[in-house]
């Protein structure tokens, strides 16, 4: 009975002593967890690493810091911003940042997406008030992350502004040591070696980049990519493009690449389709305006002493022009001078050629064809004209394309249903700020068209942050686009009626001359509102429009005294 009771306490210790191990185990990983050195992962990713490398995470930033507490719609607004920032279109996306900036500040993505489009601007254009916000952000990160990653990369995007690339690529290593699952350090690293011309490194750092990204990131691929084509090896360039379009499909830059490498292969049709087709995309894109200009004329990277097409076919004009004029009537020595100003994109001279050929026998085989492709080329001196004229194509359609109202009645010629000395978060709590635009500080501007009205909408807080108006524009484009026969109109007596519905019967105030301006408007008054609607003679496209904080507008002001206002943007 002894020994049966011994053994029974032996395995009771046995089983506490198994079930504390366990409990410190546990604890033991819940604090390696916490403050250990953990690694990622990465799975199999096209053009990444080899599945199964495993990298350090260092002190990565949590970018998923207060997310949690965000409502769908501006998460919504986060991934929009993230678009904007991505097509390169970096004030819109700070401006969209900022907004759900000032509303969570705790959210990391938020300030860390106000900070790196502001970097991504170019310093001499940046307004004083993003400058102001830039210093702001980043203050603000350096000191919720001090001595980290992020601290590092941010001072490496400074010093690359500066024009201090040594600095830059220092500070972007020191941040991959500090983090090295840190995806943007990675690949800013990857751009700083690529400019530095250590191909070679800057290929590891984008294979790494693109694994942490898992395949989402376009600028990691493109990093490849042009590290391939700038060190001659086209094939794999070749490939990654091809891939990365598959992905990517409307990216300029890869339709870029994609359009020299078609080049390169002599395909100067496709490749003029390409780059037009990425300026569509994108107007005015740099790298790709360049490559458009220099069709033709480009030599193939890595290639030692070879000639650019244009080179190649100036060697063939010298060799055929001497026997063309020895032998004038023999056709095909001018067919073959033909095609060398062809390929040399002399249009206007191959077609000289053609033509000649066609007087002298026209019946020779697809003589008729060859005149036709020399006058479907537009000359080489035309094409900067004919880029200009297709861009303001292009800001003509944009104009008739902007973002369709989302205003209902109700809230159309700026009735925004918020009361005044509402704070600008309680404001944009209730408005989306990804469709506005920030002029300063205390301003913020909405552009949309509702046929055929185009509207401009000017938000106005006092320098306490307190709304306390907004100024109205609207132009009708019908009367722009046919300003000769514009005599009447209509669209004050259409705005007129609209707002009378919304605020009820106004005042009209005739006409008024303000020292040589004359106004036609009407004014509506009540304790806490005034708003004045007018039209400025000799403008028939545009109305404009105020509704102010009464409170905010000086006793005995004089119908003159709010031309001011009326002007202001």
């Amino acid at each position: 009975m002894a020994v049966s009771k011994v053994k029974a306490r032996r395995a009771a210790v046995f089983f506490l002593t198994l079930l504390g191990g366990a409990f410190i185990a546990l604890a033991a990983y819940s604090v390696y967890l916490k403050i250990g050195p953990r690694s990622v992962v990465v799975s199999s990713i096209p053009f990444g690493l080899p599945a199964g490398t495993s990298i350090l995470r260092g002190d990565v930033p949590d970018t998923l810091a207060g997310l949690d507490r965000m409502p769908i719609s501006t998460e919504q607004e986060l991934r929009r911003a993230e678009e904007l920032q991505k097509s390169g279109k970096f004030n819109e996306a700070a401006e969209v940042y900022e907004a759900i900036a000032l509303q969570y500040p705790e959210v990391f993505l938020a300030q860390w997406g106000v900070v790196n489009s502001l970097l991504s601007v170019n310093a001499d254009s940046l307004l004083p008030i993003w400058r102001s916000q830039l210093e702001s952000m980043e203050r603000s990160l350096k000191n919720r992350y001090p001595e980290s990653a992020v601290a590092f990369y941010i001072d490496a995007r400074l010093a690359e502004n500066a024009n201090s690339l040594g600095t830059a690529l220092e500070l972007a290593h020191i941040a991959t040591q500090k983090a090295p699952a840190f995806a943007e350090a990675r690949l800013l690293y990857a751009d700083y070696l690529f400019q530095a011309r250590r191909y070679a490194e800057s290929l590891e750092e984008a294979h790494v980049a693109i694994s942490l990204f898992e395949g989402n990131s376009a600028a990691a691929y493109f990093r490849l990519a042009q590290v391939f084509h700038d060190e001659g090896n086209l094939d794999s360039c070749s490939l990654v493009v091809d891939y990365a379009l598959s992905k990517f499909p409307v990216n300029v830059d890869f339709l870029c690449l994609q359009g020299m490498l078609q080049e390169y292969a002599g395909h100067f049709e496709n490749a003029e389709e390409t780059y037009r087709r990425a300026l569509a995309i994108r107007p005015g894109h740099k790298m790709t305006t360049e490559a458009f200009l220099s069709l033709g004329q480009k030599m193939a990277p890595g290639k030692g002493g070879s000639l650019s097409p244009q080179e190649r076919a100036q060697v063939a004009y010298d060799i055929l022009e001497p026997l063309v004029r020895q032998y004038p009537e023999n056709l095909p020595l001018r067919e073959a001078l033909g095609r060398a100003y062809m390929r040399g994109r002399n249009f206007d001279l191959a077609k000289t050629q053609f033509l000649e050929i066609q007087n002298l026998d026209a019946s020779y085989p697809d003589i008729a064809l060859r005149i036709q492709e020399a006058s479907a080329m537009p000359p080489v001196h035309e094409t900067q004209k004919s880029l200009l004229a297709t861009d303001l194509s292009r800001v003509i359609d944009s104009m008739r394309t902007l973002p369709v109202s989302e205003h209902s009645f109700e809230t159309s010629l700026g009735h925004y249903l918020v009361r005044y000395g509402a704070s600008q978060k309680e404001f944009f709590k209730k408005y989306s700020a990804a469709n506005f635009k920030k002029i300063n500080r205390n301003t913020w501007q909405e552009n949309f068209f509702e046929a055929p009205y185009f509207h401009k909408y000017t938000v106005l807080f006092d320098s306490l942050g307190k709304f306390y108006g907004v100024h109205i524009v609207v132009t009708d484009s019908n009367v722009l686009a046919n300003s000769a026969k514009a005599k009447t109109p209509e669209i004050y007596t259409t705005l007129l009626q609209q707002n009378s519905r919304l605020s009820g019967v106004g005042t009209e105030t005739g006409e008024t001359d303000c020292d040589g301006t004359v106004m036609t408007g009407a004014t509506w008054e009540t304790r806490d509102n005034f708003e004045l609607l007018a039209r400025i003679a000799g403008k028939p496209a545009e109305v404009r429009m105020i509704r102010l904080d009464k409170t905010k507008i000086p006793e005995g002001s004089r119908l003159c005294d709010y031309l001011k206002y009326l002007s202001m943007y």
